[in-house]
């Protein structure tokens, strides 16, 4: 608001022939300068970046049109709701001594290309696994269960290890490094123990064969049995 009204009051002086120039010093106006420029343009290169990387991987890898949209939609709801949840923890609940400022500027600059790599490993780690049952001759839905079964422990270890690795930087007394921490654990615990345990394989079950789109797969030679015990 102030910018803006010294803004104004430049013009009004130009116009009138009167060189005049206002000017701010001290750290805060060079911080709100750099988070001012930060991001104007850079959510839209990383955006822009992400996805054509992720769209054109996912073609070239699965020949799929699908599975790159469905990638970059488990993500952007990853994203929204950690940030949602640590806008909470942070501004309303205030927890580990906060207070209550929100996320700090720079920390979704810095944090959300990790964030994003760390989602999309968790989930390209257990499409990998199901497209290549479907390669064999496993139904979709099938290829789902047997990948998740095989890789279920694997990934929640993974999680596990990252939560117990990134909670340290919680008991940082720096505001951004605390911040940190909090934001990489809820993503590796919401993405660990909800995205990847029942969002995407919910939306490839549903999808069945149609999520490999335009790509060519086998036909269905395969099937998987599920024995189910009796309690006498």
């Amino acid at each position: 608001e102030m910018r803006a009204l010294i803004d104004e009051i430049e013009g009004d002086a130009h116009a009138k022939n009167i060189p005049i120039s206002f000017y701010f010093e001290g750290m805060a106006p060079i911080m709100a300068d750099i988070k001012q420029t930060m991001y104007a343009s850079a959510p839209y290169y990383m955006g822009a970046t992400i996805g054509l990387v992720v769209l054109f991987l996912t073609i070239i890898s699965f020949r799929s049109a699908f599975i790159g949209v469905r990638l970059m939609a488990t993500v952007a709801f990853s994203l929204a709701w950690v940030f949602g949840l640590v806008v909470i923890l942070l501004q309303d609940i205030r927890i580990s001594h906060s207070e209550g400022d929100g996320v700090h500027f720079i920390v979704p600059i810095v944090c959300v290309p990790v964030l994003v790599g760390l989602t999309l490993d968790y989930d390209l780690f257990l499409l990998v696994r199901i497209f290549e049952y479907r390669m064999k001759g496993y139904s979709t839905k099938d290829a789902t269960v047997v990948a998740m079964y095989n890789t279920s422990g694997i990934i929640t270890t993974a999680g596990l290890i990252m939560i117990i690795a990134f909670s340290s930087l919680m008991f940082s007394d720096l505001l951004i490094l605390k911040t940190t921490g909090i934001l990489i654990t809820v993503t590796c615990f919401v993405d660990t123990f909800i995205v990847r345990a029942w969002l995407v394989p919910a939306i490839l079950m549903i999808g069945a064969e149609a999520n490999w789109w335009p790509g060519r797969v086998p036909k269905i030679t395969k099937q998987v049995h599920i024995l189910r015990s009796r309690l006498h």
